[in-house]
């Protein structure tokens, strides 16, 4: 049975390299809020336009151990954490990669799979890509999926995550605004609605909540969009925030995922194993 989840969403402005700034920012958050889950953007903790500091920057993350250095200070986190930072792999290549974290000590890691290259974007360059999603275990008996910003944009991951049975999906990222002049419904940049269209409609078809959490403010010329948000399983918005720096906060309510289910819940009549096979009949896996 499931206890209602009082979730945090912090929209924070990092930077780019300082990360005892960037988590002593994370731990004063923390202590202003009263949650079990802390979400905050993609690379919170060390910022996003890294480039080839990402040797210097990444730490190894390993299951049941603490994060020490210039993280040790995470260990006074009370409410779990879900942060971004690079993370420095067996293969010692550098991942962007979302730890969940509690009291300091690493839960899960999920690294980022698609690293973009368009535009303003050159991640492959700098990161090794994941290879897997993985559900992880909340407080209160909530099953969650990780994903990093665009992983977000291939439905694919949202759909195994959710042949899984999770209740929530947390998206961290760093979206840059684009669309500053023609703006969006509810915010400065039109960008902003095609992330929460995506967020919805995800929310809508599988009966779960997601939970959006990306950055503010400006990093190496690029003006991040902000827009971070919460929505219900039934595809409504609960919270959202605008631009700037910015802290939400709600519970969600295990009666709403019940609700949503009911009385047409597609998980219910979907065939994961039909779809793994016409992948495999048509030569696409």
């Amino acid at each position: 049975m499931r206890e209602p989840l009082r979730l945090a969403i912090a929209q924070l402005d990092a930077r780019p390299g300082d990360v005892r700034g960037n988590v002593a920012r994370v731990v004063r958050t923390a202590a202003a809020v009263e949650s079990d889950l802390l979400l905050t953007p993609e690379l919170s903790l060390t910022g996003y336009d890294l480039r080839d500091t990402v040797h210097e920057l990444a730490t190894p993350l390993c299951s049941g151990a603490a994060l020490t250095g210039q993280f040790a200070a995470l260990a006074d986190v009370r409410p779990m954490l879900v942060a971004g930072l690079v993370e420095r792999g067996q293969d010692d290549l550098p991942y962007n990669a979302a730890v969940v974290l509690e009291q300091g000590r690493v839960r899960s890691v999920h690294r980022k799979l698609y690293l973009p290259t368009y535009g303003m974007f050159d991640e492959a360059r700098y990161f090794g890509s994941g290879q897997r999603v993985n559900p992880v275990r909340l407080p209160g008996g909530w099953q969650a999926g990780l994903l990093v910003c665009e992983d977000f944009w291939h439905p694919g991951l949202s759909y195994v995550l959710a042949a899984t049975g999770i209740d929530v999906l947390l998206v961290l990222a760093a979206a840059p605004g684009r669309g500053a002049w023609q703006g969006g419904e509810h915010g400065d940049f039109a960008s902003a609605d095609v992330w929460e269209r995506i967020a919805r409609t995800t929310a809508h078809l599988y009966g779960l909540y997601v939970a959006l959490a990306n950055r503010a403010g400006v990093e190496g010329g690029v003006t991040f969009a902000g827009g971070s948000l919460l929505v219900a399983p039934d595809g409504e918005v609960v919270v959202r925030a605008g631009s700037h720096e910015h802290l939400l906060e709600a519970v969600l309510d295990p009666a709403e995922l019940t609700r949503a289910r009911r009385p047409a819940y597609h998980r219910r009549d979907d065939r994961p194993a039909l779809i793994a096979s016409e992948l495999q009949r048509l030569g696409l896996a």
